[in-house]
């Protein structure tokens, strides 16, 4: 695939590997399939209750996994996170997204994150205005943006929310900001033209025949377009 490279915005953008799936077992393969990719992974952790979609769900399997939690940013997509939240930091990961349509006690969860090291991402549904985090910006440095609705990996690129990573990111530049649902290689080239720091990717690299592969291939397409 060749890119135009037009219009192109300066700054570090990196692939995030996203496993989305309904099993251990499927966890466990697909973990297997990108052992030897060492960046950050996410893992979505769906219950079923705030997303029809449901998951795996074991905070007690996470804890056995070695040399894994602490690259982990866990994408939690609950509908009670000040309930869910502490399950998931015994086991460190380096990170925790929770939703900001599900929060209730904001300061809660972030007295949660005050007592560990692991950092804390708010994530926004496509059709959730970024004016709805102007009670928490001054607290927060990690936002991740939908671009499709929370649930299945698959799903159709919305759009618009290009628009949405560089308006966030011209009032608020210094908080990072990661795009997710729906980044293949028909969507990279126009959110590789945005100030979005971080590219989620998940069916596009895992419902191919060799995902490292698929790795290599996107993780170049970045870096490429970084460096032209």
């Amino acid at each position: 695939m060749i890119l135009s490279f037009l219009n192109k915005v300066k700054s570090t953008k990196e692939l995030v590997p996203v496993i989305n799936v309904k099993t251990t077992k499927k966890l466990e393969e697909r973990l297997k399939l990108i052992s030897h990719y060492h960046g950050i992974i996410q893992i979505d952790i769906a219950d079923g209750v705030f997303t029809p979609w449901k998951t795996w769900n074991s905070p007690e399997y996470f804890k056995t996994l070695k040399n894994i939690s602490n690259r982990t940013e866990l994408h939690l997509m609950v509908h009670n996170p000040e309930v869910i939240v502490p399950l998931w930091l015994e086991s460190k990961p380096k990170r925790i997204i929770i939703h900001q349509e599900a929060i209730k006690d904001f300061q809660k969860i972030k007295q949660l994150f005050n007592e560990t090291k692991t950092e804390l991402g708010i994530a926004l549904n496509p059709l959730t205005p970024i004016e709805s985090l102007k009670p928490i910006i001054k607290e927060i440095n990690y936002v991740l943006l939908l671009a499709v609705e929370p649930g299945p990996s698959g799903q159709k690129f919305e759009w618009f929310v290009l628009d949405k990573i560089n308006d966030f990111k011209k009032q608020y530049p210094k908080i990072t900001v990661e795009i997710d649902g729906g980044v293949n290689e028909e969507t990279i080239e126009e959110i590789l033209k945005t100030k979005v720091d971080f590219l989620a990717i998940g069916s596009a690299i895992f419902e191919k025949p060799e995902p490292m592969k698929q790795i290599e291939y996107f993780t170049n397409l970045i870096k490429n377009y970084h460096n032209s």
